[in-house]
This record gives C-alpha cells, sequence and structure tokens, in this order.
C-alpha cells in the first residue's frame, strides 16, 4: 500500500517555478520520514496551475481513482486548502477517504476523526472557503476600481479586431481598421451576406486577429458587425460568468453560463472609433430586419435532429429556402428543407472542406418516412408478434451477455484470492501484489460498468413488453390509426411515433439517386418485411432546385 503526498499551487507563475510545489513535496516527504515511512512507499500526486475552486483537477482525479482501487493506505498535505476551498468538495472527499480506510495527516494543522475533530476541519474548510471569496472579490474591485477612475484597459487575450492594445489604451491598427469599415460597407450599402463577407475577405488576405487560420468565421464577422467598441464605447462589467457544477465542455473545460448584468452596473471607457455611430445603427438595423423576415414563421419538421448525413457524418438541419416569386402575391415561395450544415460550413475561404451532399425538400423526406411508417403497421397483428418476438429475442441476448460478464467478475475475484496467497506463501513481493491488484481492480471496475448497463438494458425490455391483453388493444389502436392514414394525429403524435420506431435517418447520394435508411425498429421491421422481394428503403430523387 502506498502512502499519498498531493500538493497543488494554483497560480501559473508558480507552477512554472516550481517553488511553492516542490516546498510543498519536500515537507510532506519530511513528515513521511519522521513517521518512519521509507520514500519508495510514496506516491506523489502533483497539481500545477489548478484553482482549489474546483475539485475536477488531473493530479486529484487520479488520487480519488488509485484510493478507490485500494492501494493507498494514508494521505500527507500540508494544509487543508491544498485539497480543496470548497466545504462541500471537501466533505465529499473525505467520505470517499474514510471509505476506504485513508488516514489523512495535514502537515501545519491536526486532523483527528472525532466529532471534534471535524467540526475544527469543517470550520478551517469553511474560513478558506470564505477567504477565496474576499480574494477574488477585492482582485475583481480592484480591476473594476482601475477602469472607472482611471479608464484603463485591462490586458485581454486578443485585442478586438482593428485594435493593438499598447499599455492600457487600445490604439487603432490602421490595416485592420480598414476591413472594418469594409466589412460595414459590403453588409450596410452592398447588402453581402456573411458568407459573401468571409470569402471576400479571404480574397483580399485579410488575417482574422489570432491568426490561427486565413479563413474567417460567420461569428468572427457577425462579433465586427455588433460591437460597439467599434464606435468608441468599450464595456468593463458587462457580463456575469458562472461555472455549471459538475458539467463539461467537449474539451474537458468546466461549463459556463454567461449572463447579463443590469446597464446601470456597466462600465463605459471611450476608445478611438473607426465606424460612424450612424453607420452602425444601419448596420444594426439591417441585422433585426433579417432576423424578423428569417423568424417569423415557424415550421414543422417532421424528422428534425433525426437525420445523420452518411458522407461526412454530421447531424442535418431543418432550414428554410426562398424559392420562385409566386406570380399573383409578388412574395417568394419559402420551402422547408433538410441540409448538412457541412454543405456551407460557417467558415469562408480555399481550403474548407464542404460536404457531397444536396439539399432535400423536408416535405418530401417527411411524407416518404410517414408512408414507410404507416406500411409497416398496415398488418398489426404480424406487427405486434414480431415487436413481441424481438423483444424476447433481445432479453435473451442480453441475460446471456449479462451471465457472461458475470462469470468474468467471478473469474477476476478469484484471481485477486490467488495473488494474496501467493503474497502470503511470499512467490510474490508487496509491490507485485500492489501491481497486480491494481490491474485487476481496474478489470473488475469496468466490468461491474459493464454489468449495470446490460442490468439496465434488462429491465427497460421486461418494462415495454406487453401481456396478451395490452397487445390485443394496441393491435385495435394500430388497426384503427392506419385506415384512416394518421389524418386525425397532430403533428406532436406524429413525430412521437416516428420517434418510437425510428432512432436516425441516414441519408447517402449514389449520383441522382438518395439512399434513405431508417435506423432502429423501423428498419428491422421493414427489411423482415419487404427485402425479401427485392426492395430496398430507399427515396429516389433528382435535385431539387430551392
Amino acid at each position: 500500500m502506498y502512502t499519498a503526498i498531493y500538493s497543488r499551487v494554483s497560480t501559473g507563475m508558480q507552477a512554472s517555478e516550481g517553488t511553492s510545489l516542490d516546498a510543498q513535496v519536500e515537507i510532506c516527504i519530511r513528515k513521511a520520514r519522521d513517521m518512519g515511512l521509507s520514500e519508495n512507499m510514496l506516491k506523489v500526486y502533483r497539481e500545477e496551475g489548478f484553482t482549489g475552486e474546483d475539485i475536477d483537477r488531473p493530479a486529484m482525479n487520479d488520487l480519488r481513482q488509485d484510493v478507490a482501487q485500494g492501494i493507498i493506505n494514508r494521505l500527507i498535505v500540508t494544509h487543508p486548502d491544498r485539497l480543496t476551498r470548497d466545504l462541500t468538495d471537501k466533505l465529499i472527499l473525505c467520505r470517499e477517504l474514510e471509505r476506504s480506510d485513508v488516514e489523512i495527516i495535514f502537515v501545519d494543522t491536526e486532523y483527528r476523526n472525532t466529532p471534534e475533530g471535524q467540526l475544527f476541519f469543517n470550520l478551517m474548510s469553511s474560513i478558506a472557503q470564505y477567504e477565496l471569496s474576499l480574494i477574488k472579490k477585492r482582485t475583481v474591485r480592484g480591476r473594476l476600481k482601475a477602469v472607472e477612475k482611471e479608464k484603463k484597459i485591462m490586458p485581454m487575450r486578443t485585442a478586438p479586431y482593428g485594435y493593438d492594445l499598447s499599455g492600457h489604451t487600445l490604439v487603432i491598427n490602421e490595416e485592420e481598421a480598414e476591413f472594418v469599415r469594409k466589412m460595414y460597407h459590403w453588409y450596410v450599402y452592398d447588402h453581402y451576406t456573411l458568407r459573401e463577407i468571409g470569402e471576400r475577405l479571404y480574397s483580399l488576405g485579410a488575417v482574422p486577429k489570432r491568426g490561427e487560420s486565413r479563413n474567417w468565421s460567420a461569428s468572427s464577422i457577425r462579433r465586427v458587425l455588433t460591437s460597439e467598441v467599434y464606435i468608441g464605447r468599450f464595456y468593463y462589467n458587462r457580463r456575469e460568468t458562472r461555472k455549471i457544477r459538475g458539467e463539461k465542455t467537449k474539451n474537458g473545460n468546466p461549463k459556463k453560463t454567461v449572463t447579463f448584468r443590469d446597464e446601470n452596473d456597466w462600465i463605459l471607457v471611450e476608445v478611438p472609433p473607426i465606424i460612424d455611430p450612424q453607420v452602425f445603427a444601419l448596420a444594426q438595423s439591417r441585422r433585426e430586419k433579417n432576423k424578423k423576415k428569417s423568424g417569423n414563421v415557424k415550421y414543422d419538421y417532421l424528422l428534425k435532429s433525426m437525420i445523420r448525413c452518411g458522407h461526412c457524418g454530421r447531424m442535418w438541419q431543418a432550414t428554410t429556402y426562398s424559392g420562385r416569386t409566386h406570380k399573383e402575391t409578388g412574395e417568394k415561395i419559402r420551402y422547408t428543407c433538410y441540409r448538412c450544415p457541412n454543405k456551407t460550413p460557417k467558415r469562408y475561404g480555399e481550403g474548407v472542406e464542404k460536404c457531397p451532399t444536396r439539399t432535400l425538400r423536408a416535405d418530401m423526406l417527411d411524407d416518404f418516412v410517414w408512408r414507410l411508417v404507416l406500411e409497416t403497421l398496415s398488418n398489426p397483428a404480424d406487427y405486434i408478434e414480431r415487436l413481441q418476438n424481438r423483444s424476447t429475442e433481445l432479453h435473451m441476448e442480453l441475460q446471456s451477455a449479462a451471465e457472461n460478464i458475470k462469470r468474468q467478475i467471478e473469474q477476476k475475484e478469484k484471481e485477486k484470492e490467488k495473488i494474496k496467497l501467493m503474497f502470503k506463501r511470499e512467490v510474490i513481493d508487496e509491490q507485485e501484489m500492489l501491481n497486480e491488484m491494481r490491474h485487476i481492480n481496474a478489470g473488475l471496475t469496468s466490468l461491474k460498468q459493464e454489468l449495470s448497463g446490460y442490468e439496465k438494458q434488462l429491465s427497460e425490455v421486461l418494462e415495454r413488453k406487453l401481456s396478451a391483453t395490452q397487445a390485443a388493444q394496441l393491435t385495435q389502436t394500430i388497426r384503427t390509426f392506419v385506415e384512416s392514414g394518421g389524418d386525425q394525429l397532430s403533428f406532436a403524435d406524429k413525430r412521437h411515433i416516428v420517434e418510437t420506431l425510428v432512432d436516425e435517418i441516414l441519408i447517402r447520394f449514389d449520383g441522382d439517386e438518395v439512399q434513405v435508411t431508417a435506423v432502429g425498429a423501423l428498419d428491422e421491421l421493414k427489411r423482415q418485411q419487404f427485402l425479401s422481394s427485392g426492395n430496398g428503403i430507399e427515396l429516389c430523387s433528382h435535385p431539387q432546385k430551392v
């Protein structure tokens, strides 16, 4: 068993210099020596540049995993606030350590696992959390005071496009500012779309501020066309950011919510303007008009968020397109459509890959899939029987898989007992035993998670299984529904039926032919019903101009 040493510094400077971190480790090692522990039985966890506000940190996660696997029996830390400054997180961590019989030792203070000791520990944790809040408030207050009184621009990762940060002021970057003026002119007077602006910027050699790519994105252009900094108004304290506890982004960073504070709390710093206020107002007016035109009518899409591109793997979008002009009203006819977002990616210029798919009329695809549903349910008794048979088969498959996992778990438990026996008989030393135990425990954890998944699926299958009475009632309901063609159903009811039978729709193009595959229960049932007669599940369509 190992004695863990945990150390943490929160600032980048401390992490890069390593002084505070090394000092913590050295103090803990000295404490371990005083306790008669050898250094080869110490395991050090170093947390560099992570705040104590959030327990979800790389080294802390490694420590908690090793504790769960039973290879840690003691933890040495310089001070409780090195573990975490949050009281709730600290209580969670201490309970985990207690459940695994891990002794906690603090170098700078004493901790006893008694009611009095826990009370003292919790009081210290509350004080640490309060101190952290005070530090953050003082830092923010100091920055805002400097902004409000001295009109300083605080350091930032990247200055707005068209500006450079010089000391504590924003100065105009004339080369970039010229492109900012062009963007506004193209948008306000030439009525360019964001895509057309992006393509034009690329062709003229304009490079986005960060320079990571020469391709402009829609969000970068939209930011230029909506930010008040370009009319000389730079705001501080406008947004409030809060972490969403327990949630992460795709990159593993804490997920945050952003809200706008009351305008009375905003702090204005005047900067050199690039755009005339009247031109800026015209740009905002056009943007509002575009939003009203695109959002004044809501359409129902039967397959929204269910279509996956068979070429690039992206989920298709539901949108509208303007078609021909109506002869009598003179208005543009709008078509509801489905399309792959990679067909028109929101990055512009050369080198941006585009999906080779085409846009499909939503009414055509919705009608095709709905007809598949009606055809599948045309013989309700047969449908119910096949559904029940499939449910029985699935239950047997899941039961067999679960039993197999249980046998593997039993085998792993026997391996653990064998390793313990080998250690007692001195066939292997303690280090070899710990390594083997860690490997087996990791396998056990994975197997138990897999078993839990199978048991959950088994429970769901049993819940869905129909009795004879329920099957008869459902048969009659389906027969009535099919005879009416589903006309009496609301859109929400149709959508619910499609979601029940279809997990997703896979779209592929082969020349002018569009191949449509319904993945899920509908796919299984249609395969049994039609493939024997040589009919595939596909929709043949010529390219639509919409």
